[in-house]
C-alpha cells in the first residue's frame, strides 16, 4: 500500500517539480558574483588551516549469535586474536584485513556518539557499530569494540564488534587538498540552518484546523475554476488536468490581486496569520513571492520544512529548489549555497531514501557553472573526507560529486579525472579518501553516457588499483573474500566452484527469514547452464557449504536427467536454471507461500517431500519458477504474460489472473511429467 501511494504521490508531485526549471536566474548572476568576489577576498586573506583525516585503522569485524553471552565476552577480552576465538566458538562470523574508521557525532537527542565502522567493496559488505561516546573509548590502546543486542522473542544475543590491528590514527591532510576544503568553508557554512526550528511546524499534521491560509486557497480554487473531479476519472487524465490549470497560476494569481478586492485583502489576512503564528503553506509562499515581497516569502518556506513520505517523494528537493531561487533573488548567499548543494547532494528530510529514486534528480550544477565561482574547489572540496566533530564543514555525496562532474564540459571532466588519481595515487592520501575518490571515479564513470569513454575510464580505473591500499586492493581482487573468510574452513571445496554472487547479511526473501551466508555457485569447466542459489541459515553456528556438497550430486542428476526440464533450459542458448538450497534441503515451503495460491485439490494429491525447488531464467530478464517433485512431474509456478513452453501456448498455460493497480500476475500450477506431456 505503501509503494501505491509513493508512486500516487510521485504523479502527483511531478506536475508541481516541471515549473522550477531553473534556479538562478539570468538577472541574479552579477550580484552572486559581486558576494562570491568579496568571500574569495576573505579566502585569499584567511589564515590556512590544518585539516586531518578521519581516525583509522585496519582491523577484522566479527559477530555470534550466542545464547551464553558472558562467556564470549570473557574470552574475547582474554583472547590474543580471533583465530584462537574461531577455534572455540565454531558459530563466530569474522571478516579479516578491513579498513575502518571512526567518527564522533552527535544525533537528534543530543547525545555524542562514536561510530565504527568499515565499507561495502564489491561483494564483501560493509559493518558498522554504535557506541555511546566516553573518553576512555578514544584510548589507542584498545584493541576491539564491541556492541550487543538481545532479542526478546528466543533470547538470543547478537555481539558485533572490530578487533583492531593497531589505533586509530589521523593523518594531515595535503597542502592543495585543504586548500579546497578552506574554500568551500569560507564560501558555505553548514551551521547556517535553512528551517526555522518550530514546534507549531513540526504538528503541524496533529489536529489540523482550517485557518484564513485554507480560505485563501480555497478562494483562489473557485475563483480560478479548478477541475473537480470526476468519478470514475483516469488518473492521469485528472493529472494532466491539473498540470493545465497550475501552468496558469502566475497570470492567474496576477489577475486576480489587481482585480479582485476579495482576494488581495485574504492574501493579506494570510500572510499576517502565518508571520504571527510562524506557519505557511506552498500556495501562499507563491503568492507572497509574486506580489508582495520575495524577502517575506522567503521566511514562510523557512518556517514550513517538508518531509517526504517515502524515496520518491519529489516535494522536499522542490522546496528546497524554491528556497534555492529567492535566495539568489534576495541576496542571501548562505541560504542560497546550502540549499543549493543540498538540491544537488539530494540532502533533504525524508523518512525513507532509495539510491533509484535519488539517482533520477538533476544536480543543477550547469546552473552553479554559470556563477564566477572556483567550480572545481567547492566541489572537491565537499567531497574530501575529513575530520569535523563540530560540523562547520560542508560534505557533499560522492555518488553526486560524480553526477555532477558528469554534466560538466570537458575541460572540467579531464581536471577531475586527473586529481582523483592523483588523489589515489598519492601515498599521503590516507586509505579513506583513496577508497572515496575510488568509488567517486566509479560513479562518474556510471554517470558518463559516451561508450568510448566509458571503456577508456574502465582502463583508468583499473590501472589505479595497484595504488590502493592493500585492505581496499584485496577485496577488489577478490570479491568474495568476506565469504571465504565465513568458510575459511572448506576453502578448498568453496574452490572448486565459480561464484557468481555472494552476500552474508539478514534477508527477509520468499523461502528464507534471518541471518545467513548467499552464493550462487557454478562448477568449474562447465558450460554454466547449471547454476547453484544457496541460502545457508547462521545461527548459534554456520550452516557448512558441506550440506549442499552431500546432496549435489542428487540434485543435479534429477535436473539433468529430466527430459521436458532440458528441452526448456536448452531452447535457448541464454536460457540458465537455478537450483535452490536452503541451509539442508530445496524445497521450502515457508508460511506456505508456494501452495497458498494452489487449487487445493492439486496440493492434496502432490507430495512435496524431497522436491527441487528451481527456476529457470530467460532473455529479457525472465524468470520462471518450477517445483521438481520425487516422482519426476514438474510443476510450473508463476508465469509472466505471452510466455510459452516447447508445445504450448501461453494460453494452455494461464489458469489464474491476479490484477492490482499497477500490474497484472499469471499463475498457471500445470504439472507436467517427464516427457512434457501435461497432466491436469
Amino acid at each position: 500500500m505503501r509503494k501505491l501511494i509513493c508512486i500516487l504521490l510521485t504523479f502527483i508531485i511531478w506536475g508541481n517539480g516541471i515549473a522550477q526549471n531553473q534556479i538562478i536566474s539570468d538577472s541574479d548572476i552579477p550580484k552572486l558574483d559581486s558576494i562570491i568576489k568579496s568571500l574569495e577576498k576573505d579566502y585569499n586573506a584567511s589564515d590556512k588551516p590544518i585539516f586531518y583525516s578521519l581516525p583509522q585503522t585496519t582491523g577484522s569485524f566479527f559477530k555470534i549469535i550466542t545464547k551464553d553471552p558472558n562467556t564470549f565476552l570473557l574470552k574475547l577480552k582474554l583472547s590474543d586474536n580471533l583465530e584462537q576465538l574461531q577455534k572455540q566458538f565454531p558459530g563466530l562470523q569474522v571478516d579479516t584485513d578491513l579498513l575502518v574508521i571512526k567518527n564522533t557525532y552527535i544525533n537528534y537527542k543530543k547525545e555524542r556518539k562514536l561510530d565504527i565502522k568499515s565499507f561495502q567493496i564489491l561483494n564483501n559488505q560493509d559493518h558498522n557499530i554504535t557506541l555511546s561516546f566516553n573518553d576512555s573509548l578514544n584510548q589507542n590502546s584498545i584493541t576491539h569494540f564491541h556492541s550487543s543486542y538481545t532479542s526478546k522473542r528466543n533470547k538470543e544475543t547478537t555481539i558485533r564488534g572490530f578487533y583492531l590491528k593497531e589505533g586509530f590514527k589521523s593523518s594531515i591532510i595535503s597542502k592543495e587538498l585543504s586548500d579546497w576544503i578552506n574554500y568551500t568553508d569560507v564560501l558555505v557554512k553548514p551551521e547556517t540552518s535553512i528551517f526555522y526550528k518550530n514546534e507549531i511546524a513540526k504538528n503541524k499534521f496533529k489536529n489540523h484546523k482550517k485557518t484564513i491560509i485554507d480560505s485563501l486557497v480555497r478562494y483562489y480554487e473557485l475563483k480560478t475554476n479548478k477541475p473537480l473531479y470526476k468519478k470514475g476519472q483516469e488518473f492521469v487524465v485528472r493529472r494532466n488536468e491539473i498540470n493545465d490549470w497550475q501552468s496558469k497560476k502566475e497570470k492567474s494569481a496576477d489577475s486576480l490581486y489587481a482585480n479582485d478586492q476579495n482576494f488581495k485583502s485574504i492574501l493579506s489576512q494570510a500572510l499576517d496569520y502565518a508571520e504571527k503564528n510562524k506557519v505557511s503553506n506552498g500556495d501562499l509562499e507563491d503568492f507572497t513571492a509574486q506580489l508582495i515581497s520575495e524577502k517575506r516569502a522567503l521566511e514562510l518556506m523557512r518556517q514550513n520544512r517538508q518531509v517526504g513520505t517515502c524515496s520518491f517523494d519529489n516535494g522536499p528537493i522542490i522546496q528546497q529548489q524554491r528556497i534555492a531561487n529567492l535566495s539568489a533573488k534576495t541576496q542571501n548567499w548562505e541560504i542560497f549555497i546550502k540549499s543549493f548543494l543540498n538540491v544537488m547532494n539530494d540532502k533533504v528530510s525524508r523518512n525513507v531514501n532509495s539510491n533509484i529514486a535519488s539517482n533520477s534528480r538533476k544536480t543543477y550544477i550547469e546552473e552553479l557553472a554559470k556563477l564566477d565561482i572556483d567550480i572545481n574547489k567547492i566541489l572537491l572540496g565537499s567531497n574530501i573526507k575529513i575530520e569535523d566533530s563540530i560540523g562547520v564543514h560542508y560534505f557533499s555525496d560522492g555518488t553526486k560529486i560524480a553526477k555532477a562532474y558528469a554534466n560538466l564540459n570537458s575541460n572540467k571532466q579531464s581536471y577531475f579525472e586527473n586529481m582523483a588519481s592523483a588523489i589515489i595515487k598519492d601515498e599521503g592520501v590516507d586509505a579513506f579518501n583513496k577508497l572515496h575518490f575510488y568509488n567517486t571515479l566509479k560513479s562518474y564513470q556510471y554517470f558518463i553516457k559516451d561508450s568510448l569513454k566509458k571503456n577508456y575510464l574502465d582502463k583508468k580505473i583499473k590501472d589505479l588499483i595497484p595504488f590502493l591500499p592493500n585492505e581496499i586492493k584485496s577485496r577488489i581482487d577478490n570479491p568474495h573474500k568476506q565469504l571465504y573468510d565465513l568458510l575459511f574452513r572448506e576453502k578448498e571445496e568453496l574452490d572448486s566452484f565459480k561464484i557468481n554472487s555472494s552476500m552474508i547479511a539478514h534477508i527477509g526473501s520468499y523461502s528464507y527469514d534471518g541471518e545467513c551466508w548467499e552464493a550462487k555457485l557454478v562448477d568449474k569447466d562447465t558450460d554454466g547452464k547449471i547454476i547453484y542459489d544457496l541460502i545457508m541459515e547462521i545461527g548459534e553456528d554456520i550452516t557448512p557449504l558441506k550440506n549442499f556438497i552431500d546432496k549435489k550430486e542428487e540434485l543435479t542428476s534429477r535436473v539433468q536427467q529430466h527430459s521436458f526440464l532440458q528441452k526448456i533450459i536448452n531452447d535457448n542458448r541464454e536460457n540458465k536454471v537455478y537450483i535452490k538450497f536452503i541451509t539442508n534441503k530445496s524445497f521450502v515451503n515457508k508460511k506456505n507461500r508456494v501452495t497458498k495460491d494452489m487449487p487445493q485439490e492439486l496440493v492434496n494429491n502432490i507430495d512435496f517431500d524431497n522436491a527441487i525447488s528451481l527456476y529457470v531464467s530467460f532473455p529479457n530478464r525472465k524468470h520462471v519458477r518450477f517445483v521438481l517433485l520425487n516422482n519426476q512431474n514438474l510443476l510450473l509456478l508463476g508465469i509472466p504474460n505471452n510466455f510459452e513452453l516447447p508445445g504450448y501456448k501461453f494460453e494452455d498455460l494461464m489458469t489464474i489472473t491476479e490484477k492490482s493497480f499497477l500490474s497484472t500476475s499469471y499463475k498457471s500450477f500445470k504439472l507436467f511429467n517427464e516427457k512434457g506431456i501435461l497432466l491436469n
